[in-house]
């Protein structure tokens, strides 16, 4: 069978709306098969992309660089205050990857600037090469994928480090596909060395038989072992625990899913609501019902983690996992500790772009004239559909209608402060929906009469490694 356009071009059953489906036929239309073959093509396609973000970063959102600022100069005064006090809230190999830009960028803050963008550009030219010669028979969905939705996630995308744990998770699934387990393994650790959330991926990559499930855990535990022991040994014990302290202590950040009714009665004026950058440098709402609402979503966090490790515990008690399951269940706990969280930064969707990217590599290695095929690649593509929209009107909150948010100096910001709260409220309802598509994915493989139907089936033969 001839190679898919990215998207299905009808309505299935896995289509949640019609509005995924528009989206669809649109990008059918404009990536046909020979176009999606065409290497010359992707790669005019990944440049034009790529142009547009730096284009929106120097004309129009400039001050979407203050992050890479505020590394440039916690990493300026690192000899001085010593690696116990400098980024405290990220675990310790993060101080010695943001010193990278710095030396690079002989110590000075445009340089560092330059060299840190440049760094995630080569990070993400560096996973679409790796999609286009991992992706089969749909690589070039993958890549196109993929160029869209960093493309989305605009000037964000190279001036946060978020990249990295994205295309790290991505990275893992694609080395498991090749059955490379120790090296993903090894990345997932790796991936929590920058941001902590990675090391709730590691059972999601225990798809096959006991060799690999032991020989994929020995990278990640090696790895994260030598990690732990070299940050203990360049900062102390305390530093490596601090990132846990920082995150218990945050308030309602503005654009989490949880401060959506706050947000929109501050915007209507029905309560006394007022918003300031803590001293987590992030932008938190206080009123009326906000403690409340924290102490819920907290609540909700810690509950969403225990489903999603009770989903892992029966996929792995089923057995013969399938790595394109694996995905479904990577993206599963992404999704809840975003919808969940007190906090949602807007660099947080680009957590969810490097697995789906990869499922699509997932899917290309597998034979295309199963119905399993199908239906799999119709949930996915549903799923793709709406993070696109999702990651799309996250960019139209942050950079572009940011300032409305959280800024009350004049009458215009007070003036178009309902219509970017409608934007964000938009955006949250679209997380959500793909929460909402993804927790149906897995319940169709871990729901009562699939586990049976699995566990009833005879496999004869020697141990298997995972089907895609």
């Amino acid at each position: 069978m001839t190679d898919q356009p990215l998207v299905h071009a009808g309505a299935t059953a896995a289509t949640p709306s019609r509005l995924s489906t528009r989206i669809s036929r649109r990008i059918t239309l404009a990536f046909t098969r020979e176009r999606l073959q065409s290497g010359r093509f992707l790669l005019f396609f990944w440049f034009a992309a790529r142009l547009l973000i730096f284009c929106i970063w120097a004309f129009l959102t400039p001050s979407t660089q203050g992050d890479v600022v505020y590394y440039y100069e916690k990493i300026q005064v690192l000899f001085g205050s010593g690696p116990a006090r400098t980024l405290t809230e990220y675990p310790t190999p993060v101080i010695g990857l943001l010193a990278v830009p710095y030396l690079l960028g002989l110590g000075t803050q445009h340089g560092y600037v330059i060299v840190f963008a440049l760094m995630m550009l080569a990070i993400d030219a560096a996973f679409t090469w790796s999609l286009w010669h991992t992706g089969g028979a749909m690589k070039g969905q993958a890549v196109v994928f993929w160029t869209l939705f960093l493309a989305l996630v605009g000037p964000t995308a190279y001036l946060r480090f978020d990249l990295i744990t994205c295309v790290l998770a991505g990275w893992s699934v694609i080395f498991l596909l090749r059955r490379h387990n120790v090296t993903a393994g090894a990345l997932t650790a790796a991936g929590a060395a920058v941001k902590l959330w990675p090391a709730l991926l590691w059972p999601a990559l225990l798809p096959g038989a006991r060799r690999q499930k032991i020989t994929t855990t020995l990278g990640f535990a090696l790895t994260g072992a030598a990690l732990t022991a070299a940050s203990i040994a360049f900062a102390g014990w305390d530093r490596l625990m601090s990132p846990l302290h920082w995150q218990s202590g945050r308030g309602l950040q503005i654009e989490s899913i949880a401060a959506t009714v706050p947000m929109l009665g501050r915007a209507l004026g029905t309560g006394d609501y007022v918003v300031t950058l803590s001293r987590y440098q992030a932008y938190e709402i206080w009123g009326p019902g906000v403690h409340p609402i924290v102490t819920i979503a907290d609540l909700a966090f810690y509950a969403g983690l225990l489903a999603a490790f009770a989903a892992y515990l029966v996929w792995l008690w089923r057995g013969h996992g399938r790595i394109i399951e694996a995905v479904a269940l990577v993206q599963l706990v992404i999704l809840i500790m975003i919808v969940t969280n007190k906090t949602f930064s807007p660099q947080y969707i680009m957590w969810v772009g490097g697995p789906q990217a990869a499922a699509y590599a997932v899917l290309g290695a597998r034979s295309q004239r199963t119905s399993r095929f199908f239906t799999d690649r119709s949930r996915m593509n549903a799923i793709s559909m709406w993070m696109l929209v999702t990651t799309a009107f996250t960019l139209l909150v942050y950079p572009l209608s940011y300032n409305r948010l959280v800024s009350d100096w004049n009458v215009g910001d007070e003036l178009l402060r309902l219509p970017a709260t409608g934007l964000l409220a938009a955006r949250n309802i679209t997380v959500v929906i793909v929460l909402g598509l993804v927790v149906r994915w897995v319940w169709s493989f871990l729901r009562p009469s699939a586990v049976r139907a699995v566990r009833s089936a005879v496999h004869p033969g020697p141990a298997r490694t995972p089907d895609a």
